[in-house]
């Protein structure tokens, strides 16, 4: 049997619907295909969803669309507050109100984080406090939100 004819058309196939999800109608199904189902009746479907919400956040934000990766930062942080990606979603919430201008919510978020010590929890995703402090201190001097140290 040769499937070689098929090699085409599934390609075109898979650039069409790659195409889609970027699109405003994409990002707005996959936000509700995550957004689905009973939170805590099944912790691999919670896992699932968290994951999903993360991962179409982070593409939100290579894509620069701050403000709907900011939504849906947001419904993960709210529907998963003890998920595995909490804190990261936190931290990248933080730099989306930076990109929107928001400094001094951006700054809020990140005393709030080095004040936790959100990196003990993800070591992997989340600056030492130290390097927080430095962020927030740049952020406050920069944008001249007030003294620095202040915080």
């Amino acid at each position: 049997m040769d499937l070689s004819r098929l090699k085409w058309p599934l390609i075109i196939i898979v650039v069409v619907f790659l195409g889609w999800l970027i699109t405003e109608p994409g990002v707005k199904a996959m936000r509700n295909h995550f957004n689905q189902g009973e939170v805590g009746a099944d912790a691999k479907k919670d896992e699932y969803n968290e994951a999903g919400l993360s991962k179409l956040a982070g593409f939100l934000m290579l894509t620069f669309r701050y403000k709907d990766a900011e939504e849906v930062l947001l419904d993960a942080i709210e529907k998963y507050p003890t998920g595995v990606h909490f804190y990261h979603n936190r931290y990248r919430l933080a730099k989306c109100a930076e990109k929107q201008g928001r400094y001094d919510e951006c700054v809020d978020i990140l005393v709030q984080l080095r004040d936790e010590n959100a990196h003990q929890y993800d070591e992997e995703n989340v600056p030492e406090p130290d390097i927080l402090q430095s962020r927030i201190d740049k952020l406050i001097e920069v944008n001249e939100l007030g003294e620095v140290g202040s915080v």
